[in-house]
């Protein structure tokens, strides 16, 4: 039997290698050649962002709160919109118009926000999901929008105007009722002088038919929303000028409570400027 050396085979293969090592030509790189790398990357293929928002908004210009859920939102003058839970809640979105927020109005614990923008705009939010989006939106295009009002567990927003009217709209659909209140309905109808902007609008808590209409010249007048008529008008001589001022009718703090409406008060800081009022109440009933 022939033996198997195994040195002989490995000499073999050294010598194979160093005979095609040899017929090849060998190639220096350089230092600087080996470090070269060829970019790819353009500046197309990166995009500034912010992953942190820290502190107040910048420039804030509305507020509004849901004392229910315990969220607060705040509007800026470049139409964001911040919204703060509990602790480490927090949410930030970005109207597409980038016009100012002049007014938040929560739907109180329906997970809903109503928007009013400084172009004539309104938005409804649905803040029941992650991310919350706008579901609807309005457009004013012949009147500026100066004031909105809507009460508690009502379908019906009320969109004062510079003009000095009231537009109500529906929640639900968004949509414009066919009901005005137009300003020279709501001031007496033996006055020619323009009444100004509608600068405040309130709900009656002990009767959702009657709103409190307050205009820039400081006329406030009671409106019956069944009748379409006021029920009183008000005018700054008229009023008490020694009382704190507070503009709105009651908002209701516990769902539990009832008030009884007793007596109005009104006040003016100076012609010209925004009205204010308050009036007396005593609890009805208890929690």
């Amino acid at each position: 039997m022939k033996k198997f050396n195994i040195r002989k085979v490995l000499d073999g293969l050294k010598e194979a290698s160093s005979s095609s090592s040899s017929s090849t030509p060998s190639v220096q790189v350089g230092p600087q050649e080996n470090n070269l790398i060829q970019e790819t990357l353009q500046s197309e293929h990166f995009q500034l962002c912010k992953t942190v928002r820290h502190g107040f908004p910048h420039q804030p210009s509305s507020m509004a709160f849901d004392p229910v859920q315990k969220i607060l939102a705040i509007g800026t003058q470049s139409g964001a919109l911040r919204l703060f839970g509990r602790p480490g809640v927090e949410c930030y979105c970005q109207h597409e118009s980038g016009a100012a927020v002049i007014q938040l109005q929560f739907l109180i614990n329906e997970g809903a926000l109503v928007s009013a923008l400084a172009d004539d705009s309104v938005h409804l939010w649905n803040l029941r999901q992650k991310r919350p989006a706008v579901l609807h939106s309005l457009k004013f295009n012949r009147e500026r929008i100066t004031f909105c009002h809507l009460p508690f567990q009502s379908k019906w927003l009320y969109i004062g105007t510079e003009r000095g009217n009231i537009h109500i709209v529906n929640v639900e659909s968004f949509m414009l009722s066919g009901y005005v209140i137009m300003w020279n309905k709501a001031i007496e109808l033996s006055s020619k002088t323009h009444p100004g902007p509608v600068v405040h609008i309130s709900d009656n808590p002990m009767d959702e038919g009657k709103l409190i209409i307050g205009f820039e010249s400081g006329i406030v007048v009671l409106w019956d929303l069944k009748s379409k008529k006021a029920d009183y008008r008000y005018t700054y001589d008229e009023v008490d000028f020694h009382d704190l001022p507070e503009l709105c009718f009651l908002k209701v703090k516990c769902l539990l409570k009832m008030y009884l409406l007793l007596r109005f008060n009104f006040n003016i800081i100076r012609p010209g400027a925004c009205l204010f009022f308050f009036f007396t109440i005593l609890l009805e009933g208890g929690s």
